[in-house]
């Protein structure tokens, strides 16, 4: 898409906004269009700030377009980065679940230079975790008081993560005492033959599998909800017991970078260790090592397409976010 074609949809970009807002805004907005509109991704943020106008007026606050579409980029850079961390997340247990109990497992624990590939990718997931949660623990924080003293709506969104967790854990509570012999099920079988997976094994795990995903995929939509509906904009959170004040969104951005480049590392990681492991091994690369019996080869594939989707779209986030951050700090009001 050229900077023409971007220009030739600008009025249809500009009656996204809520009238209320465009009457008081459409003048200045319109100049500012026809001077930065020059790529898609411009009209990625004029969407999404189309989205928090009308978020805004929902509830009756009418913010400063200039600081609200400075503050919205930085809100869905953390948002990105959170969403893209999750599908990370799913395919960093994909891998471990074909690495386990497979020949590239025994291979780790000679070949010096696979041991550190794969100590890579779990020192990257621990920088990435703790990145995740120092990050958001402010911004979590500030959502639940909002959402206590706020609307229930809110609430409930926040307990499906809780829930989903619950949901896992039962989940996981059961296959471990049906594999060990605890709670007896037809078709399972309890020492399951190399190459040999049968169907109700299968069928089990991928229910633990459909729950883990499932359970992520909700958490973090109704996360994305009450996070875009709090109004949290411009909030501030106690730090530290001498009184110092952050901004939730603008602290959770270099922990967001953090991540994104963790995420990095274990692509470029996992891609290292596969490549290893599948030359020292091309019998397993053909092989059915993965989850469930499942082809290795096109597992390991989808593993690494999954994980770069996620480190791209991370790394989307952070490019559009980074201006913003800057422009924020700039601006005494935001």
């Amino acid at each position: 898409m050229t900077g023409s074609a971007v220009q030739k949809i600008r009025p249809w970009l500009t009656r996204l906004y809520p009238r209320d807002w465009r009457m008081r805004y459409e003048a200045e907005f319109t100049a500012l269009l026809e001077e930065c509109l020059n790529s898609p991704l411009d009209v990625v943020d004029v969407f999404l700030g189309a989205i928090d106008a009308h978020l805004r007026l929902l509830s009756g606050d009418l913010v400063n377009w200039r600081i609200m579409n400075m503050l919205n980029k930085i809100r869905a850079t953390i948002l990105i980065v959170f969403a893209a961390y999750i599908g990370f997340v799913i395919a960093g247990f994909s891998l471990v679940g074909m690495a386990d109990d497979s020949p590239m497992a025994t291979l780790m624990k000679t070949d010096t230079v696979l041991s550190a590939a794969w100590v890579t990718i779990q020192a990257g997931a621990v920088v990435a975790l703790l990145a995740v949660v120092i990050g958001g623990m402010p911004l979590a924080i500030t959502v639940i008081r909002g959402a206590l003293t706020g609307s229930r709506h809110g609430l409930g969104l926040l307990l499906v993560p809780v829930v989903s967790f619950l949901a896992l854990v039962a989940y996981a509570g059961f296959v471990f005492a049906v594999g060990t012999g605890r709670i007896h099920l037809e078709g399972v079988v309890l020492v399951v033959q190399p190459g040999l997976f049968p169907p109700g094994n299968r069928l089990l795990l991928e229910g633990l599998m459909a729950t883990f995903v499932l359970g992520a995929i909700v958490s973090t939509m109704a996360v994305w909800k009450v996070v875009t509906k709090a109004d949290i904009e411009q909030g501030t959170f106690p730090a530290f017991h001498g009184g110092t004040q952050v901004k939730v969104y603008r602290f959770a951005f270099l922990p967001a970078v953090i991540t994104a480049a963790a995420m990095l590392v274990m692509l470029a990681a996992t891609i290292t260790w596969g490549w290893i492991s599948f030359t020292a091994l091309p019998y397993a690369l053909a092989g059915n090592y993965g989850p469930w019996g499942t082809n290795t080869q096109a597992w390991f594939i989808g593993i690494i397409v999954l994980m770069a989707l996620s480190t791209l779209a991370a790394l989307f986030g952070i490019a559009r976010g980074r201006t913003a951050q800057k422009k924020a700090g700039n601006d005494p009001q935001s």
